[in-house]
């Protein structure tokens, strides 16, 4: 039978290595890239991008304000509401994802070079599972 709490934290511990790495193999950081690929389907609120990432709003503000000091992001007053502000992607953000996001595929492909077919798959199939872990 299986431990299923001996799995969870095995599977918790497993993700935050993996975080580690894949963190560390890209200048943006988790965060910030997490933010651009967000922004990416378009301009989001401060507070919608706290949503979005499970973090407070004052957190995402001051990532945001950094971001936008960085380059990688813009404030935009909305014309029809002007007390709603949305962020958006700059050319320089949508660059920086693109960059991070090739890294990090790359870095991804070499590790599966040595990988069996079959655990490859297994791979698939616990990210669709995690996929789902993440939205709920």
């Amino acid at each position: 039978m299986v431990n299923r709490a001996e799995v969870a934290e095995s599977l918790r511990v497993a993700v935050l290595h993996l975080s580690r790495v894949m963190r560390g193999m890209e200048e943006l950081g988790e965060s910030r890239y997490c933010v651009l690929a967000a922004l990416s389907g378009g301009p989001m609120t401060v507070s919608g991008l706290a949503a979005h990432e499970r973090v407070s709003t004052p957190s995402m503000s001051k990532l945001v304000t950094s971001m936008t000091h960085s380059g990688l992001v813009q404030r935009v007053r909305d014309e029809s509401d002007g007390r709603r502000v949305d962020v958006s992607l700059t050319e320089g953000g949508r660059q920086a994802l693109s960059d991070a996001s090739a890294a990090g595929a790359i870095w991804v492909n070499d590790y599966f070079k040595d990988l069996k077919e079959e655990d490859v798959s297994l791979l698939a199939r616990a990210a669709e599972l995690m996929r789902g872990m993440s939205t709920r």
